[in-house]
Formats: C-alpha cells, sequence, structure tokens
C-alpha cells in the first residue's frame, strides 16, 4: 500500500461555556518534534512553539501553533576601550566606579532608551562581578547591538553586557564571555557607551556558532564613520564627551555637552563638585567636576579639536 504523507496543521481546542469566547494568550509548551520516514517520503513535525494564528467560533477558541527556531547563544569575545577611563601611560582603563561603590547592580540603558532586543535578559550583575581585580576588574555596563545585514537601522539583537580594565566585554559575572541570542549569520555590530560616542562595523560581519572575536582598540576594523575611535598609547578608544548621548560632541550652542556638567555641579559655583553614577562624569572617576584637575568639561573641548568651539564631532548610529 502507498503511503500518502502531507503537512499537519495542529490544532488546540478550548470550550468556553455559554457560548463566551474567551481570551487567551497563545503560549508555548514544552517543545516535542520527530521525523518519519516510509514509502519512499519523509515526514517532519514539530509541536508546542507560540500559537501562529487564535480562532474563535461558536464558543470555541481554536490556536493554530508551528514550530519556530529559537535563536543560538553565540559567544562573543569583544575588546574596547573608553577615553574616559583611560590612564595616561597605560593601555589600561581605571576602575573607580567600582571601588567606589557607584556600580548601578541592574544595566542603565534600558532607562536611557536602549532596551534589550531577542531573548536576553541578564540585565543583573552577578554580586560575585564586583569582586574581581586587577585587569579583570568591572569598569562600566556597556551596551551590544547586532543591527540588520540589509539595514543597519534595525536592531536584531542587543543586550547590556560588563566591561572590564583591559577591555574585554564580557556577561554579567564578570569574567564569561559575553552571550547573545540571535541566529548565526552576518550583522553590523555596534558598541554603545553612556557618555562615549557610539561605534558601529562599517560592514556586516559574520557571526558564527563559534567563538566570534572583534577588537575595536586595533585599526583592523573599518567602523563607520571615519575616525570613529580616538588613539592613545598605541590603541584605539572611544571618544569621550558624549554627555547627552545623542551621537555627537559639542562644547557651545544648543545641547552641547558642556552646560549639562555645570548643572549637575549646581549650576552657579564652578568649583562645586558631586559624586554618583552619571553620564557627566566624563572621566568616570566617581566625581563630576567643572573646573580644576581632573574635570569633566574639557574632555568636550578637547575632543572636538581643542581650538574651534562650535566644532562637532558627530556619529550618531542609524
Amino acid at each position: 500500500m502507498r503511503t500518502s504523507l502531507f503537512p499537519m496543521l495542529v490544532l488546540f481546542v478550548v470550550t468556553a461555556p455559554r457560548a463566551t469566547a474567551q481570551t487567551l494568550e497563545p503560549r508555548a509548551v514544552v517543545p516535542a518534534g520527530g521525523a518519519g520516514e516510509g514509502g519512499g517520503s519523509s515526514l517532519n513535525w514539530t509541536l508546542g512553539q507560540p500559537a501562529s494564528a487564535t480562532y474563535s467560533a461558536s464558543g470555541n477558541l481554536l490556536t493554530a501553533g508551528v514550530q519556530q527556531p529559537e535563536g543560538l547563544r553565540l559567544s562573543m569575545n569583544i575588546i574596547a576601550l573608553l577615553d574616559g577611563p583611560s590612564s595616561p601611560g597605560a593601555d589600561r582603563m581605571h576602575d573607580s566606579l567600582r571601588t567606589r561603590g557607584l556600580l548601578p547592580v541592574t544595566e542603565p540603558y534600558t532607562a536611557l532608551g536602549h532596551p534589550p532586543v531577542g531573548l536576553q535578559g541578564a540585565g543583573v550583575l552577578h554580586a560575585t562581578a564586583l569582586l574581581h581585580s586587577g585587569d579583570d576588574a568591572v569598569v562600566d555596563w556597556v551596551f551590544v547591538e547586532l543591527r540588520g545585514a540589509d539595514d543597519a537601522g534595525r536592531i536584531d539583537a542587543a543586550r547590556a553586557a560588563l566591561l572590564q580594565r583591559d577591555g574585554d566585554v564580557v556577561d554579567v559575572d564578570g569574567v564569561s564571555p559575553l552571550r547573545i541570542t540571535a541566529p548565526p549569520g552576518s550583522y553590523h555590530l555596534a558598541l554603545l557607551h553612556r557618555n562615549h560616542l557610539p561605534v558601529m562595523t562599517q560592514d556586516p560581519v559574520l557571526l558564527g556558532p563559534g567563538p566570534n572575536a572583534f577588537d575595536l582598540s586595533t585599526s583592523g576594523t573599518a567602523l563607520h564613520v571615519p575616525d570613529a575611535l580616538t588613539q592613545r598609547n598605541g590603541r584605539h578608544l572611544l571618544w569621550s564627551g558624549d554627555v547627552t548621548g545623542d551621537g555627537t560632541v559639542r562644547y557651545t550652542g544648543a545641547d552641547n555637552d558642556r552646560d549639562p556638567v555645570l548643572q549637575a555641579i549646581g549650576g552657579t559655583v564652578p568649583t562645586n563638585t558631586v559624586s554618583g553614577y552619571t553620564p557627566t562624569d566624563v572621566n568616570m572617576d566617581g566625581t563630576v567636576r567643572y573646573t580644576g584637575t581632573d574635570n569633566d568639561r574639557d574632555p568636550s573641548w578637547r575632543n572636538i579639536g581643542g581650538t574651534v568651539p562650535t566644532n562637532v564631532r558627530a556619529q550618531p548610529l542609524p
């Protein structure tokens, strides 16, 4: 006897009393699936992934469900350095926010308008992450995005991560390689920090199921704008001074990055200081200063060139 196999549609039926349809949110149950062969034909079947449609008729709810593959947890080995906390004469950043107990336990990027995208989570650091010292000490939170290969303005996956003193971008335990949920493929890789200019690869990069390594502290990767990184001690660093987080550094004019520093210390006495975890702390030492040594106003002036106050350094993402 000849065996005939055909695609299968699975229906879940829920009977509601008195012909009143209930409102049910489609949910996944334990995934199941299999494959079979017979009579020269083969059939693959799946069950239990999120519903594709729900229909109501005669007091019944019918939910059609189909398997939709989840993304893999891609392993990312990213190296990046920030200009603000970089130590003069060394290729390391300081970890003053950690040592002063100012690092937030919960990632700050959702509140700044950069929520995770995809099945990410992991927005709270492990208690042990703050115990690491030396090169593995945590400097701050950063934000990693995988953007569309065909449209760099589309964010396909994104999550917060931690940055170590030596530039390693790691997971919330403070030491493990970053893992991000996304299918293998090509993406524009972007890295953001709350008071530094963002960077993004000029071309899509291929990400596979194995280790994916990217060193943004060298000149080996072309970025989305020329001079997207500053240089110090032979290493490349993200430009500091973007206090407003708009992808530009301005010293004067509307939306400049100098005035918020003055406002943060009270707006009247320029020698005042204030401590805390804030974007106006450009050098990330835990104290906001408008004048004097290690102030947070000068980086904006220096990074627009240091001669023409109306200059602007702009490199917003699409």
